[in-house]
Order: structure tokens, then sequence, then C-alpha cells
């Protein structure tokens, strides 16, 4: 993702005609983030997120797509401790930890009894719980891995000269 984000960056302004913003794929510089993120977290949903922090500290790709965010394992922490919704009400209700968004306001989360990221549009939060209609919860990907594909296949396709 960093050399696509480098490319990305590159050739951006001749083929928008304007500068782009901060893109940064950042690297962990130490396991902080990680060992903060496995205090509070458990579960199959949460390994993946773990591990991730190990080796990245954030993501921020605003002129791709609508934007895209992962947050740094800081902010994830906060989440879980009341700054976010830590359950989805829907059809099927989740336990969830929220990790990034999006430049429209959507959620990302990891569904900690199934691993799948969801993408959460259009809810209320009404203390730790996003109530929402079927449709603002859509599945991005099966675990973590399939979600950074998908970051990986967004930037892919925005790449002025392809790859």
């Amino acid at each position: 993702m960093s050399r696509l984000t480098s490319r990305f960056v590159a050739d951006f302004e001749s083929a928008y005609g304007y500068p782009p913003g901060e893109h940064d794929v950042a690297r962990a510089v130490d396991n902080s983030g990680r060992d903060a993120l496995a205090t509070v977290l458990s579960g199959a949903g949460a390994r993946d997120l773990i591990e991730f922090y190990s080796h990245v500290a954030q993501i921020s790709l605003p002129d791709v797509g609508p934007g895209f965010y992962v947050d740094e394992a800081e902010c994830v922490v906060e989440g879980v401790r009341g700054t976010q919704p830590t359950q989805v009400r829907s059809a099927p209700d989740r336990t969830v930890v929220v990790f990034g968004s999006d430049g429209g306001g959507a959620l990302f989360a990891a569904d900690r009894q199934t691993s799948e990221i969801v993408r959460l549009e259009g809810g209320s939060l009404i203390g730790d719980v996003y109530e929402v209609e079927e449709s603002g919860v859509q599945v991005i990907a099966r675990d973590f891995e399939g979600f950074m594909q998908f970051l990986s296949g967004e930037l892919r396709r925005q790449i002025p000269s392809g790859e």
C-alpha cells in the first residue's frame, strides 16, 4: 500500500489538476498501539486488528474514493472505552470495534465474533449502541486482510496510469 500510495500521489496533480491531500500509510514505530489494543480487545475479530497495528500506525487516503481513514490504535482504544459504538442494533446485531471511517461519515468496524469488516452508515448513536437499519450495515470483507485488499483495490483503481 505504501508503494501504491506514493504512485497515486506522484501522478495525482497531473491527472486531476489540483494537488492531492495528505496521503499516508504510517508504519508502527513500536508495539505500544498493539499492546494497548490487546488490553481492551479479545475474540476472533480482534486478532487481525491487533496484528495490523503491529505493523501500521494509521492510514490516510483522503482522495481515494470518498476518502478512507484507519485510525491510530490509541483512537481505537478510546472508541472501545466509550467514544465509538461497540454494539450495532440491526439485523443481525453485532459486537464491534470501530477502527476507521470514510470521508462521507461512515464508520468501518470489525465484528468481534465473525471477523467481518462492516461499513456503518445512517444510524443513530445512543450511548455505545449504533442503531441502524439493515441497509446501513454493509459487509466490506470477511476479515481484516480482505479489508486491506479492498483498500488496495480502491487505490489501484484510481492510479491514473493504472497498475
